[in-house]
């Protein structure tokens, strides 16, 4: 019996399409992130009305997205608006009940190729308003919690290529956090850092075996040279203090305090992955997860020609809506 289940798994695993786009290869017009500068915003307010703020106490806040589309030279027209959150992260569609009347434009624009425009390309800010007010007091009537926690707005992303349809339309969006100063020494986040990446090959004896792995775009920085085939081992090394200590306030009148957990989305536009995620809280037995991954470069000679370069991207990201990013590029020598 055991010998015909295995017989008929594996006739199932032949029968199925495994033919899946890996997420952590950048083919096509493609969202990686969306950062708030800054992330949170916490301010005095009266516990009995969480919505009554003064609006001198409210800093403006930027988002901007980090948009690649690796594969062809092209415009494109985006979009941003500000709502409450949804569950789907768009702001509309009566299935996600968003009322019209609590959702604003932000900003509205045509951009050259976004692929080039690096992280300020796409961004819309979002200034302390009348609309601001509108959305805050919908999410809190729409918070189990009345906004003891702090109160998220969400900012929707629609990107689309020139020449594209509807359908060829890329959606994204980030919820930005307005809390109220409670405990008195609760203070904001701040978008995480790092202080570098080290990348490690396999020991050979022909090159140092640890280096450091450049930050910037292709064109901008020089590459690290890697033969087809090669394995390089990237490990994020955190900045002093990314790992922010903070507090919250807990029902009883009192406080708890945390450290945050930081995660890693690892992006390449050719070889493979090790792990596309890593890092996040530690496992039940205490073990801390790994930061790093291992990336293969491409082995193809047809994909690498005379000489490949190949982009990649690490998204840090921390519990709280923080995020950064960072890109590097490897040229692939045959």
């Amino acid at each position: 019996m055991v010998r015909r289940a295995l017989v008929w798994l594996a006739l199932l695993a032949g029968a199925c399409n495994t033919d899946f786009e890996d997420p952590s290869i950048v083919l096509d017009l493609r969202v990686l992130g969306m950062r708030a500068d800054p992330p949170e915003i916490v301010a005095p307010v009266d516990p009995e009305d969480p919505t009554d703020v003064d609006l001198a106490d409210i800093p403006p806040v930027e988002v901007c997205a980090l948009v690649a589309e690796p594969d062809r030279h092209r415009g494109a027209h985006y979009r941003m608006r500000l709502c409450p959150p949804t569950g789907g992260g768009r702001c509309e569609g009566a299935d996600e009940g968003v009322d019209e009347q609590s959702v604003f434009e932000l900003t509205e624009a045509d951009v050259d190729d976004p692929d080039l425009l690096g992280a300020q390309g796409m961004c819309a800010t979002i200034e302390p308003s009348a609309d601001l007010v509108v959305v805050v007091q919908q999410s809190v009537r729409a918070d189990d919690l009345a906004g003891f926690g702090g109160i998220g707005v969400q900012v929707d992303l629609a990107v689309t290529p020139d020449g594209g349809s509807e359908e060829d339309t890329v959606w994204a969006f980030k919820r930005v956090r307005y809390s109220p100063q409670l405990p008195a020494e609760r203070v904001a986040n701040t978008n995480p850092t790092l202080a570098g990446i080290t990348g490690a090959r396999d020991a050979s004896g022909e090159r140092d075996r640890d280096f450091e792995i450049p930050l910037g775009r292709c064109g901008d920085v020089t590459p690290f040279l890697v033969a087809p085939g090669e394995r390089i081992t990237m490990l994020p090394r955190e900045a002093e203090g990314a790992r922010e200590d903070y507090v919250l306030p807990t029902f009883d009148g009192g406080e708890r305090h945390y450290t945050e957990n930081l995660t890693y989305q690892w992006h390449a536009t050719a070889g493979e992955w090790s792990r596309f995620d890593t890092g996040g809280p530690i496992d039940a037995v205490g073990n801390d997860p790994p930061l790093d991954s291992r990336w293969r470069a491409p082995h193809d000679a047809d994909e690498i020609g005379d000489g490949l370069d190949v982009r990649m991207w690490i998204v840090q990201r921390d519990e709280r809506g923080g995020q950064a990013w960072y890109e590097s590029c490897a040229h692939v020598v045959p």
